[in-house]
């Protein structure tokens, strides 16, 4: 079904948005949810959340295009769960792989909104200069949280390079982003 029919549904409060929500989009976000959390049943209630959190926003909001909105709810829902869960631990494969980013991110005053997206618009930028299957490689590993071995395994590509390639593109950020003013605490 078409994202404009899955909105038009919700508006509706229709029976069937959950279930066209599902189809259209469940799999992937049980994906993120499975990689952020590192749990199949913890995943399932996360996705199932994020259905409650998508029928309890939309109305009022209708976002165009659907998919990110969806996929961000879902990311967004899993993390909360995570901090929750994990408040003393740091144990996750998201985790592991957020920490793969720390070398190249600025320290200090991330943790306030507007730095936050303006980091993010900064980053934006920098990927629109990449390669299309770097864009891809680095989403896939820093957003969706897959692993080295599933994106080597997408790709066909062995581990090692996408190992290689995902350092080369941190290190290649790092530079972009002292170059943008972005400074590193010691």
């Amino acid at each position: 079904m078409e994202d404009r029919k899955i909105i038009q549904l919700l508006f509706a409060r229709a029976e069937n948005a959950i279930s066209e929500l599902a189809a259209r989009f469940g799999k992937q976000l049980h994906r993120i949810a499975h990689n952020i959390l590192g749990n199949p049943s913890d995943a399932e209630e996360c996705t199932n959340d994020t259905y409650l959190a998508l029928w309890n926003a939309i109305p009022p909001i209708s976002p165009d295009p659907l998919a990110p909105y969806v996929y961000r709810t879902g990311r967004n829902t899993a993390l909360k769960r995570l901090h929750r869960d994990t408040a003393k631990k740091r144990d996750s494969r998201y985790d592991i792989s957020l920490e793969e980013l720390n070398g190249c991110l600025p320290g200090g005053d991330l943790e306030q909104e507007i730095d936050a997206r303006e980091l993010g618009r900064t980053i934006d930028r920098f990927l629109d200069l990449k390669s299309r299957e770097s864009r891809y490689i680095f989403i896939r590993r820093y957003w969706y949280g897959d692993s080295i071995g599933e994106i080597a395994r997408e790709l066909k590509m062995q581990e090692n390079a996408v190992s290689v390639r995902l350092n080369r593109i941190r290190n290649s950020l790092k530079e972009y982003l002292e170059r943008e003013g972005y400074h590193y605490g010691a």
